[in-house]
């Protein structure tokens, strides 16, 4: 990559840091929706893997709830991890232009679901039905468009987790899909000598970009921010469906 190239990329991941730094997730969605701007989406998504993984150490654990809540949605990670080799096998062999279409309409939906403040309600009952199939579908999610978690975190929020076990939750679901991204990445040759070394790169800008994140949360308003990032993100979203289409 061209140094022009490395800037963009730390771009990317430090808009996606200050996402994290400020509502506690996104990192994933904002840094691969900008890098899918000037980056073909095969090459963007190795990018994701060593801030994926860096960026949700500390948050998995914080808590002390780690083995409580691996217990409690193993099935979700069980479903994610077959997920996740099927997706990243299919980012490498279906049509690029489908691809891009669903990482937009994945943008789109999830932008307009905060923009709406849309709050869908389960029962903890649907945990042995619904949570391998939430967790199947976010791991394809992950691996063809590098978007890990989404359909996850909504049904988190679906289920009314309180904030804190809802954000460790999280870093755990993100922590060791990532860590079976890196491993099917690295199956199918997308994650090697050329994408490993940008990827840790990437780790600081993200890190800084979190910090200032947290610096913007103790200052602005959380919910102009949110208004204005979704606003932003469903934007991104269209275009990435015009690309795939056009």
């Amino acid at each position: 990559m061209d140094s022009l190239t490395l800037a963009a990329v730390a771009a990317a991941f430090f808009c996606g840091g200050v996402v994290k730094g400020v509502v506690g997730i996104g990192l994933p969605l904002t840094s691969i929706a900008l890098l899918t701007l000037f980056l073909d989406l095969r090459l963007a998504v190795p990018l994701m893997v060593v801030p994926i993984l860096a960026t949700n150490i500390l948050q998995s654990f914080r808590g002390g709830r780690f083995g409580e809540l691996l217990r409690r949605y193993w099935l979700m990670l069980a479903g994610g991890a077959v997920g996740v080799w099927a997706g990243a096998a299919a980012l490498y062999r279906v049509e690029l232009s489908y691809l891009l279409c669903a990482l937009g309409l994945v943008v789109c939906a999830y932008a307009t679901v905060n923009l709406l403040a849309l709050r869908l309600t389960v029962s903890d009952r649907s945990l042995p039905v619904l949570s391998p199939v939430v967790g199947a579908f976010s791991g394809v999610l992950a691996g063809t468009t590098g978007s890990i978690g989404l359909p996850v975190v909504m049904y988190f929020q679906a289920l009314g987790l309180s904030k804190d076990v809802f954000i460790q939750a999280v870093g755990i679901q993100f922590l060791i899909t990532g860590a079976i991204l890196a491993a099917a990445l690295v199956h199918e040759k997308g994650l090697n000598a050329e994408t490993l070394p940008v990827s840790a790169l990437a780790v600081l800008p993200a890190f800084l970009g979190m910090a200032a994140g947290q610096w913007v949360r103790d200052r602005v308003s959380e919910e102009r921010f949110r208004t204005a990032l979704f606003i932003f993100l469903l934007l991104i979203g269209v275009n990435l469906i015009r690309k795939g289409l056009f």
